[in-house]
């Protein structure tokens, strides 16, 4: 998924399931920042608020590094039931690492984020549990189980959806996986998006009223996707009703069940800059995307506010960040990793 969903919609979804607009940000913006952490920096190097934060994506999936492919099945292609009815190939294949709709082990990640009662990590385990619906069938790894076969996706690494480009990603697109069986091969994003939509609600629902009655929450599950299926609208092969879709979205937020506040767009400098002064701008000339996905940057960046600084959106979502690493790998490990000898990871 893209930013439609782990930006707008989940904002959306959020703040109808009863959070604040403001937690409803919070939320949303590390569901989002999920995909644009991608940059690793050292802060007030040398001193005792010395910090150095981790990446939850690389700069460019096509260009994927070895070394860190640990992101992928951790915050982007949760492992699921390889035998899952959604997951039948023509082939017959399986494997271990696929990753399929709503699955164990993507629901025990979220849940425990949820405990936590932490917004931050609640933002990035939606995005990780969000991309197990748009994300299946894929894998996080390299490995050809991933290859779409054609001329030009044969020129792409088989990890994860690279060689289907974003195909999974458009809120609009219908398109086929050539890999799965007739019955099941055509895709229409907008369904799995909604289904995305609809559990990540109950799931926030639950949240923020324990004791709300099945019939209630069905009901109101009901109303957000008549809603979200109004937004995306009609088919979009080529992406480019993306404005008039934001547009609905953030029409969508003005409404009072929605928190009846303007949502504004999303701003991937504005928890960097508030926290250090800098903004991720001031980076992006140094970055050669030929040359390395990754580019840890060692200029002498400092905290605005000494004292203050593990207040800041951009330290608490990092400190997420890490947090959710942690319990998905120790997820993971116990159901497939340790079944598993793969050197990468």
């Amino acid at each position: 998924m893209d930013i439609e969903f782990h930006y707008y919609i989940t904002y959306l979804i959020a703040a109808r399931a009863g959070f604040s607009t403001n937690d409803a940000l919070v939320l949303a913006h590390s569901c989002q920042y999920t995909d644009d952490n991608n940059l690793v920096f050292s802060i007030d190097k040398g001193r005792p608020s010395e910090y150095h934060n981790y990446i939850s994506q690389t700069m460019n999936i096509t260009k994927p590094r070895h070394d860190l492919l640990r992101i992928y099945p951790l915050f982007h292609f949760i492992p699921g039931d390889p035998a899952a009815p959604t997951a039948m190939r023509k082939d017959g294949k399986l494997h271990r690492l696929n990753t399929t709709p709503d699955n164990t082990n993507a629901n025990k990640i979220i849940d425990d984020a949820i405990k936590t009662r932490n917004l931050y990590r609640i933002g990035i385990a939606c995005h990780s549990y969000a991309d197990t619906f748009a994300h299946q069938n894929f894998v996080g790894y390299y490995d050809g189980y991933n290859s779409m076969k054609g001329m030009l996706e044969q020129r792409l690494p088989e990890v994860g959806h690279a060689e289907a480009m974003h195909k999974p990603d458009w809120p609009g697109l219908i398109w086929e996986d050539t890999r799965l069986v007739s019955s099941i091969s055509r895709i229409a994003n907008k369904d799995r998006f909604k289904r995305a939509s609809g559990r990540i609600y109950q799931k926030l629902r639950f949240y923020n009223k324990p004791d709300i009655s099945d019939q209630d929450i069905k009901s109101e599950i009901q109303f957000l996707l008549n809603d979200i299926e109004e937004a995306i609208g009609s088919p979009d092969y080529d992406n480019k009703l993306k404005p008039d879709r934001i547009k609905r979205y953030k029409e969508l937020s003005l409404k009072q069940q929605y928190g009846g506040k303007l949502l504004d767009d999303f701003d991937e400098e504005i928890w960097l800059k508030d926290a250090v002064g800098n903004s991720i701008s001031d980076f992006r000339f140094k970055m050669d995307e030929l040359l390395s996905d990754i580019i840890s940057f060692n200029e002498e960046l400092n905290w605005k506010d000494k004292d203050h600084y593990k207040e800041t959106h951009w330290y608490n979502f990092q400190e997420a960040v890490k947090a959710h690493q942690n319990n998905a790998w120790e997820i993971l490990d116990k159901s497939v990793f340790s079944e598993l000898e793969l050197e990468k990871l």
